[in-house]
């Protein structure tokens, strides 16, 4: 049954919305907006509405509602995420020129991986990411890097949460998880061998801020028959670098 929260601003209640339109999801009717959100039909309605009339929705044919394009045009504006983006991207065509498989980059947000971009072959190995979605932290190797590379309350509070997720990779003790972010803190790099599919494997190092954590994580995913750590690590631990000196250079005003 729907709830309304009393006292809840209208921007809470439009991020809600948005928030109902989860990464697997293309399209919902309003009736399922309402289910997603919580909040009584006619309160629904009238938020929809508005929504729509700015741009931040889009009502189909179909009378079903999508995320709208006005979204994109302004996100596209944040000197954040997608500042880093802007730097990186010309360093990820050129490991993808060489790994000529899936060249990713993640950020941490929360207890998840949010990517950012993912550069892919036509005949690629199995990827389940997608730029704009998320993946559980202790799944992949650009979680585990960004997370063992991250401030001291970041990490306690990770190992902390219990999350309901489950797929694609079973979350580990917290006991279990320690032991695995100090592999990662100490060696610099993570591996994940069949997490997502048995037939691929990621490695990710991370891009490193002038505060000694983790800005973003730079990862490949490499069919798991043909992984060569050596050879991977050393394209990727110096374009991180790289990339890190960029991001130094654009926002700082240092050279490289």
């Amino acid at each position: 049954m729907a709830k309304e929260s009393k006292g809840e601003s209208a921007m809470s209640r439009s991020v809600r919305v948005l928030e109902a339109f989860d990464q697997g999801t293309r399209d919902l009717s309003l009736t399922q907006i309402t289910n997603r959100s919580g909040m009584a039909s006619s309160s629904a309605y009238r938020l929809v509405s508005e929504m729509t009339a700015l741009g931040l929705l889009e009502k189909l044919p179909s009378r079903r509602y999508r995320i709208g394009l006005r979204l994109w045009e302004l996100a596209n504006r944040t000197p954040g995420a997608l500042g880093l983006r802007e730097v990186a991207m010309p360093y990820l065509q050129d490991v993808q020129a060489r790994i000529r498989q899936h060249t990713q980059l993640g950020i941490l947000k929360g207890n998840e991986v949010l990517y950012l971009e993912r550069l892919s072959a036509r005949q690629s190995v199995i990827n389940l990411t997608i730029v704009g979605g998320t993946m559980p932290f202790h799944a992949t190797s650009s979680g585990l890097v960004l997370l063992a590379h991250s401030d001291p309350n970041t990490v306690e509070n990770a190992l902390k949460t219990q999350l309901d997720i489950q797929f694609p990779a079973p979350r580990p003790s917290a006991q279990a998880l320690r032991r695995i972010l100090g592999d990662v803190r100490r060696d610099g790099y993570a591996v994940t061998r069949g997490y997502v599919h048995p037939d691929a494997t990621a490695v990710a190092v991370p891009i490193m801020d002038p505060f000694a954590t983790a800005a973003a994580s730079l990862a490949v995913v490499v069919p798991s028959e043909e992984f060569h750590l050596e050879r991977l690590l050393n394209v990727l631990r110096p374009t991180a670098r790289k990339i890190a000196d960029g991001m130094r250079s654009a926002y700082v005003g240092e050279s490289s």
